[in-house]
């Protein structure tokens, strides 16, 4: 795959930094922006391994990449990583670790990544990735070296997805709802994914509908799923008339509200929140003969 423009720059900067690097890095852009792709090159060019290859599945004895299990990353598997970083390394130059998403490192982890990022053992470099640098302790983003990804333009995305063979059409249905991220848009089409717009446009005209387009759409994470429908109203907020405008504010506050509790209640009746929701979206769009999706941002 084409490195995109936009990562090329933060990388050039790395790589002609690699000799002095900090003991920690902090990669971290907008979601499905690359900050992964850019770690994993980090990683090969470290490792002195061939460009290309998915460092999460190399061999290495100097290299670890972790990973979230179901959704989270655990202090046990960021003990694994602090023990492995104060061994001598075998055949590199160091000890190479990266904790991708290490937003999603529990309290624990993250204290027990902490000795490591504070008194870090000799020949050794952690990556940090994540699209929500926030939600890291505080005490551990002070300790990184930050790396931010620049998101590029709407042509120069418009421009890779072509040169990567990725459908324009698919890609700008796909776009409102990812907001343009262009990995995020990749991966949707190579999992064959349909687009969120074309289930609301179902279910706007009709309520019995409505109620298949929740099943179909029962495999989708809840939080995931909202986010990408509040995204499409943002885009419609865009198009419509200011005297509309109310209607999709009030939707966009519950689509919120049911977010948010979806968020701190890992037993909310997912089926029913979305057949309700989409319910309420028939009654919104259902008086509109043929409501246009909205335009890529």
């Amino acid at each position: 795959m084409i490195e995109p423009p936009w990562l090329v720059d933060t990388l050039d900067a790395l790589r002609g930094t690699s000799a002095r690097l900090p003991h920690a890095l902090l990669i971290h852009g907008p979601p499905g922006w690359g900050e992964q792709r850019i770690a994993n090159a980090l990683a090969l060019d470290l490792m002195r391994l061939e460009p290309g290859l998915d460092a999460r599945e190399v061999a290495h004895p100097d290299l670890r990449w972790l990973q979230p299990e179901d959704g989270v990353i655990k202090v046990d598997s960021v003990r694994l990583i602090v023990d492995f970083l104060v061994h001598t390394p075998q055949s590199a130059g160091r000890k190479i670790a990266v904790i991708e998403d290490a937003d999603r490192m529990n309290v624990n982890a993250a204290n027990a990544l902490l000795k490591s990022l504070e008194e870090p053992p000799p020949e050794s470099f952690i990556a940090l990735s994540t699209s929500a640098p926030e939600r890291l302790l505080p005490t551990v983003r002070s300790r990184c070296q930050e790396a931010r990804i620049r998101p590029g333009t709407g042509h120069e995305v418009r421009t890779w997805l072509d040169e990567n063979g990725i459908d324009r059409q698919a890609a700008s249905q796909l776009a409102v709802e990812y907001a343009g991220a262009p990995y995020a848009i990749i991966s949707a089409v190579e999992r064959g994914q349909t687009p969120l717009w074309t289930h609301l446009d179902r279910a706007a005209r009709s309520a019995s509908v409505a109620r298949t387009v929740a099943d179909a759409l029962r495999e989708e994470g809840l939080v995931d799923l909202l986010e990408r429908w509040m995204r499409i109203v943002h885009g419609l907020l865009r198009e419509w008339s200011a005297a509309e405008r109310p209607l999709l504010l009030d939707f966009a506050a519950e689509l919120a509200k049911v977010r948010g509790a979806a968020l701190v209640n890992t037993g909310l009746n997912r089926s029913m929140q979305v057949q309700r929701l989409l319910l309420l979206w028939h009654e919104l769009l259902g008086r509109i003969p043929s409501p246009a999706a909205p335009k890529p941002p």
